[in-house]
């Protein structure tokens, strides 16, 4: 009966002491899970049983190794990045795309850099100096090339609308989606066998001709036409393995982001092509207004950059300003803003929450109401209690290595000293000189009061934290912005200007700095397209750069001002 009892305890049963399968004797010494990394059985069990609930949902289908969950499907989601972010970086994104393509097909991608002759042609001596990228005579581009030009922007349009119709639910995300993706794909191919077939075919005569500006916009159009098929695949995989419902999880703030970028973009892309028609027609002929250049002029107006190297000549171009900048900067304040709104719930819901609970998990780890649950934990960490029994002194203890008795041999290969067999006394090591493992310190929480306590001050340290993050990320975004986009600039600007990359990394600080002094500008065919495309990344980067600071830098040198004071 003793050992049938025994044998009981030992498997969980009860016994005479009264204690359940689903308890233990106080007295019996036991490794907790609390603290060490590894997840509470009720924890697990819970999420198994979640893991199956979810499975069998009735509003999810199964399909081959794919998870199909319906509109209406209010389950958990994950891959916020996937399903919020990408979203709103193809609504951002696709519209410019458009605009870059506008130009592409409106302007010639050729031009001649010989003045006085035919453009075609462009006959050249080889002694006259050939003119600018600025001054140069542009010439109609093949007839295959300007319809295929057509077509490449009629998909992306559509592909856009789609996208747009997706955003309001008029249409199924799984029909949309789907749509939006294959015929950017289709914008994408078509511009990139143009911009081949032109540089095979009918490519310029270097080096009195040259590729302009359009050529330049088409080949960026493309790049971002990709960028954003392939995102959307992303946020389209998602849904197939079905980390959230077939639609976009945005909010409100989100949505009216996306139509502030896309009026943003109608109120440039219009604006430019005002400008040249009325500079055109009633300026005074000091630069020329086609409509990249105007495009150029309306994001450096816009932008507050003001370089002073294309201003409006006439009257009526000036009077047109004063609404226009005021109109465009208003609208490109509210994008920032929202901007920021965006990415403060994006870090909040994804980012902060989750770094909150894993702080607070691994306090509760480490935290214990009495002072005896303690004492016994530091003892079982630093190995003072062994659990079971105590055998030998665990403090003094030592590692020794058995001296080999056995006489060499002539011939032994290891007769070297070197070797583990040719030690010949005995090498004792005690564990007390190693240095011990750093382990986070234990936290006694007696009181409700106590607890509470911690958890502000969890909440005050994750707030901190979520600012000066904030502050790490915007700033390598700008360090990245800076050190590329001048790279770039030097690139393309060393044959027009002969610049330096010193002086191109001068031209993007004061750019971003919306200084503008003037001295430098881009004035290459691939310098101006260039710019208008990061200058729209990189200024509003600047101003949540400054944004952050004024969170972090500023308010602490505030706060050090009052102590003194």
């Amino acid at each position: 009966m003793s050992e049938q009892r025994g044998s009981s305890a030992f498997e969980g049963s009860s016994d005479c002491t009264g204690v359940s399968k689903d308890q233990h004797n106080p007295s019996e010494r036991r490794p907790s899970w609390r603290g060490r990394g590894i997840e509470s059985p009720d924890l697990r069990r819970k999420s198994s049983e979640r893991r199956r609930s979810i499975e069998k949902a009735p509003n999810r289908k199964h399909w081959w190794k794919f998870t199909l969950r319906s509109w209406d499907d209010d389950q958990e989601q994950d891959w916020w990045f996937a399903g919020t972010a990408i979203p709103l970086l193809a609504a951002t994104m696709g519209p410019l795309a458009n605009v870059l393509s506008i130009a592409a097909l409106v302007t010639s991608w050729r031009m001649c850099l010989v003045d006085g002759v035919n453009p075609e042609t462009c006959p050249w001596d080889g002694k006259s100096e050939l003119l600018t990228d600025l001054e140069g005579h542009p010439f109609a581009d093949p007839h295959w090339c300007y319809k295929l030009n057509i077509f490449s922007l009629a998909l992306g349009f559509a592909g856009n609308i789609f996208l747009l119709f997706n955003f309001t639910n008029r249409i199924r995300y799984i029909i949309a989606l789907p749509c939006t993706i294959i015929l950017w794909y289709l914008a994408t191919g078509v511009l990139i066998g143009i911009e081949a077939s032109m540089n095979q075919y009918v490519p310029p005569q270097r080096p009195q001709q040259s590729y302009s500006q359009g050529f330049w916009y088409a080949v960026i159009a493309a790049i971002f036409y990709l960028i954003c098929s392939m995102l959307l695949m992303v946020n389209m995989l998602g849904y197939f393995l079905g980390h959230y419902p077939q639609r976009f999880n945005l909010t409100d703030s989100q949505r009216t982001l996306i139509l502030q970028t896309m009026l943003f973009f109608v109120w440039l892309a219009g604006g430019a092509g005002v400008f040249s028609l009325v500079e055109t027609k009633y300026g005074l002929g000091l630069f020329n207004w086609s409509y990249v250049n105007s495009l150029y002029f309306c994001q450096v107006t816009v932008l507050t950059i003001g370089f002073g190297d294309l201003y409006p000549s006439s009257n009526v171009g000036r009077g047109l300003v004063m609404p226009y900048a005021v109109g465009g900067i208003i609208m490109l304040g509210l994008i920032v803003t929202s901007l920021t709104t965006f990415a403060t719930e994006l870090g909040e819901d994804n980012i902060v929450q989750k770094h909150i609970e894993r702080t607070r998990t691994r306090t509760i780890g480490r935290s214990f109401t009495s002072s005896i649950e303690l004492k016994e934990r530091e003892e079982l960490a630093l190995g003072l209690k062994p659990t079971i029994s105590r055998p030998f002194d665990p403090v003094n203890r030592s590692i020794a290595f058995a001296e080999n008795t056995t006489p060499p041999r002539d011939n032994d290969p290891n007769q070297d000293q070197g070797t583990f067999l040719g030690l010949r006394r005995t090498a004792t090591i005690p564990l007390t000189v190693l240095r011990p493992i750093r382990k986070p310190r234990l936290l006694l929480l007696r009181e409700e009061k106590d607890r509470f306590n911690a958890m502000r001050r969890i909440q005050q340290k994750t707030e901190k934290w979520k600012k000066w993050s904030s502050l790490f990320i915007s700033a390598a975004a700008f360090s990245i912005l800076w050190c590329i986009g001048a790279v770039i600039f030097w690139v393309a600007e060393r044959r027009v200007q002969d610049i330096s990359y010193f002086q191109s990394l001068y031209l993007c600080w004061v750019s971003l700095l919306t200084v503008g002094y003037g001295d430098l500008a881009p004035k290459s065919n691939a310098g101006r397209p260039f710019f208008v495309v990061w200058s729209l990344v990189a200024v509003p980067t600047m101003t949540l750069l400054v944004s952050d600071m004024s969170d972090t830098i500023v308010n602490g040198f505030n706060q050090g001002t009052f102590r003194l004071a």
